[in-house]
């Protein structure tokens, strides 16, 4: 039985939904969307892994709260682990009817899997932290990084097919040269005036480097056989977790 939005509930007076997937660039984004003052405040609200003593409902209070801005919108962003999750407590239509969604992907899949694969070894996962230890190159890990990748990007698409949703698409690698181009579009699905991100307040480094480029020589050397078509499936126990972490880079 899903739980109800409270009678306190103050509905937002609109949603707006980033859809997407790890390592897709959606820290630089919602800090985009959040330097315009009039797009909500997104972030992770229903990252329920590092905190699961915290209710969905809960959750949902939060992001109405934190993730408001002045005007009454609300922003959050959802990955299909965070959907996964909160489907099981509560109906999403119920208390964020009629979101604006944007699906954020990124083109380089196979960047994205090595960055994916190499944030799940170091923990860095935003620039300017520290890394927790080395990361080592493992053909395992970034084929079931890209194959997670692939897999959770067609369950958008399929999400968006069966609901009859027709998202605003962004990719990653556009954002640094049409950012306001997209504000300004996500502006107008919410009735809003041409809304402007700020360009001083977002600074964030991009993380790839040598190594990167170095995994992807390597990964492309190993698997890079054009006569080899890729298996419909993860392998067996690649995405189980230990505890709330992914842990499916380990053999």
């Amino acid at each position: 039985m899903s739980i109800s939005p409270p009678a306190s509930w103050r509905r937002p007076y609109k949603t707006l939904i980033i859809a997407s997937t790890p390592r897709s660039g959606s820290n630089f984004f919602c800090r985009k969307l959040r330097s315009t003052g009039v797009l909500g405040n997104p972030t992770e609200y229903f990252r329920h892994w590092d905190t699961p003593d915290v209710t969905t409902a809960e959750r949902c209070l939060l992001a109405a709260e934190k993730g408001r801005t002045d005007n009454g919108v609300v922003a959050f962003k959802l990955f299909p682990e965070h959907f996964e999750r909160l489907q099981k407590d509560i109906r999403l239509s119920e208390w964020f009817p009629d979101p604006i969604w944007v699906h954020l992907e990124r083109k380089d899949l196979l960047g994205q899997a090595i960055s994916l694969a190499r944030a799940m070894q170091d923990g860095v996962w935003s620039s300017g932290k520290e890394p927790m230890k080395d990361a080592l190159y493992s053909r395992w890990a970034i084929e079931a990084s890209l194959a997670k990748i692939v897999a959770n990007n067609g369950r958008w698409a399929a999400y968006f097919a069966r609901t009859g949703t027709e998202p605003l698409r962004v990719f990653y690698e556009d954002i640094s040269d049409e950012v306001d181009n997209v504000c300004q579009r996500i502006g107008t699905r919410l009735g809003l005036a041409a809304p402007v991100p700020s360009t001083g307040d977002v600074d964030m480094t991009q993380q790839r480097d040598a190594q990167n480029d170095d995994w992807r020589r390597l990964f492309l050397a190993e698997a890079g056989d054009q006569s080899s078509f890729p298996a419909t499936i993860i392998p067996t126990g690649a995405l189980k977790r230990k505890k709330p972490k992914w842990m499916f880079w380990k053999q």
